[in-house]
């Protein structure tokens, strides 16, 4: 058998190209960071990284979109190696003594990066079933990995999991250079069709916004919630799935796309309460999985899944694993740690199996599917709203302390010569003397109803099969 080396090549470059778009755009809840600022300055910054996501995923429908009108395959490579040269830059500029507003700068500009990361990487390899795959795969599995690294202490970033590695980038760089170089001057990306574009960026421009007013209304709920609060998060859910609604409808006139955006919903309702687990893990005693482990059970996950995805039957049995994975927060909790890991898996399976079986033929449909997952900030914030936790904020001092806030109540200062050492224990402390009650079952019933109202609208939708014109 021939081993088409260029084909391979662009493949692994899609994958990394997946993966590291992924870890840009990811904005899981925050838990540590060194910082010098003051409290008013760290929120303002907290709220510019959801702000920059929803930029990200904008400009990564607009270049998919571009990049299909221009046709040029060696055009679309040019856009991956140069996001990723604009995030290698960033690492660099990146460093202990940066301020919050120039760090908020570099966030925008790093989720701008990713977007065209993405958008060129979906042009480029959605008509290569390999390609489009393994982009998926990097894609998904690392958003979902991507959360159980919240709980660690990082050096000052743009984000809460750290900047990408060194190897990742490079390893990028050099594979979208070569696909640059090697890639035939006459094969050419498909020509979107008419109106696709414009639907989509529409889509993508209203849905993301929407999610982020959403979510910071959301977020200024009272923790717990009271009824007013949940009738707050009950309507913004209602809202974003009637917004959803309708833009499935605009994307079916125009390409029969729209089952790929309820897909997408319906993966980001189910992750809610598991990601909520994960970044509640901190807080627990012993020993953590390492997020390597997780990244692979994720990936595996994903994997099954869409090599199971081929024939429409299976849309059922993803939304059904979808579906199980919130109601399962009735049994488990996050001091189960297998159970987690379980849940982990069974989320990168009903993803694979789900996204798989309505996956569009049009790249730029696809961009907007796979950037909702990282849009989905009403989901999110409800999840971690269920959470009573710690939250904190290292400032340094000389001698050095821990500044350690509960709910802008409890305010407790202690030696941080060991500042890791030092917040476990004081975090321990805390979190046991005020012991948060049991979680309420309200979020994941909440979000079991969406991931059901996305199948429901899924199978009874009546796509376009031929493109109607603007």
């Amino acid at each position: 058998m021939t081993i088409d080396l260029r084909s391979c090549t662009g493949a692994l470059a899609a994958f990394l190209s997946g993966i590291l778009a992924a870890l840009a755009l990811t904005n899981p809840a925050r838990m540590r960071w060194p910082v010098t600022e003051p409290q008013s300055k760290i929120d303002q910054w907290i709220s510019s990284q959801s702000t920059s996501v929803v930029v990200g995923a904008i400009v990564a429908v607009g270049a998919c979109a571009y990049l299909q009108h221009r046709g040029s395959r060696r055009r679309a490579w040019a856009f991956v190696y140069s996001g990723v040269v604009v995030l290698i830059l960033i690492r660099f500029l990146v460093a202990e003594e940066v301020g919050l507003d120039l760090l908020s700068v570099l966030g925008f500009a790093k989720t701008i990066a990713a977007g065209v990361i993405l958008g060129g990487a979906v042009a480029v390899s959605w008509d290569s079933r390999l390609g489009r795959n393994l982009l998926i795969i990097g894609v998904v599995s690392t958003w979902l990995a991507a959360q159980s690294s919240t709980g660690d202490l990082i050096p000052v970033s743009t984000s809460s999991i750290g900047e990408p590695a060194w190897a990742l980038l490079l390893l990028t760089l050099i594979c979208a250079v070569a696909c640059a170089v090697t890639d035939d001057s006459e094969s050419r990306i498909s020509e979107t069709q008419p109106g696709v574009a414009a639907a989509a960026l529409a889509v993508v421009t209203g849905l993301a916004l929407t999610q982020r007013i959403l979510s910071s209304v959301v977020d200024r709920q009272e923790n717990p919630p009271t009824f007013s609060g949940w009738l707050v998060m009950v309507a913004s859910t209602v809202a974003v799935l009637t917004l959803t609604w309708f833009c499935v409808r605009r994307l079916d006139t125009t390409s029969g796309s729209g089952g790929f955006l309820w897909a997408a919903t319906a993966v980001g309702a189910a992750a809610t309460t598991v990601f909520a687990d994960l970044t509640d893990r901190f807080f627990l005693d012993g020993d953590r999985t390492s997020p390597l482990v997780i990244a692979a059970l994720a990936i595996i996950a994903v994997v099954f899944g869409l090599s199971r995805s081929r024939h429409r039957d299976r849309t059922i049995a993803g939304l059904a694993l979808l579906a199980a994975i919130p109601l399962s927060e009735w049994i488990f909790d996050g001091e189960h740690e297998l159970a987690l890991l379980l849940r982990i898996v069974a989320l990168g399976v009903g993803s694979g199996l789900l996204l798989g079986s309505v996956l569009p033929s049009n790249p730029v449909a696809a961009t907007l599917g796979l950037t909702i997952p990282f849009t989905a900030l009403v989901f999110m914030s409800i999840g971690q709203h269920e959470i009573e936790t710690v939250s904190s904020t290292y400032v340094r001092h000389d001698p050095p302390s821990t500044y350690v806030e509960y709910n802008s109540e409890l305010r407790a200062y202690v030696d941080a010569s060991e500042p890791d050492a030092a917040f476990r224990a004081e975090a321990a402390t805390i979190a046991y003397a005020y012991e948060a009650p049991p979680r309420s079952d309200g979020a994941a019933l909440l979000m079991c109803v969406v991931v059901v109202a996305t199948g429901i609208a899924l199978r009874r939708r009546s796509p376009v099969d031929t493109p109607s014109p603007d």
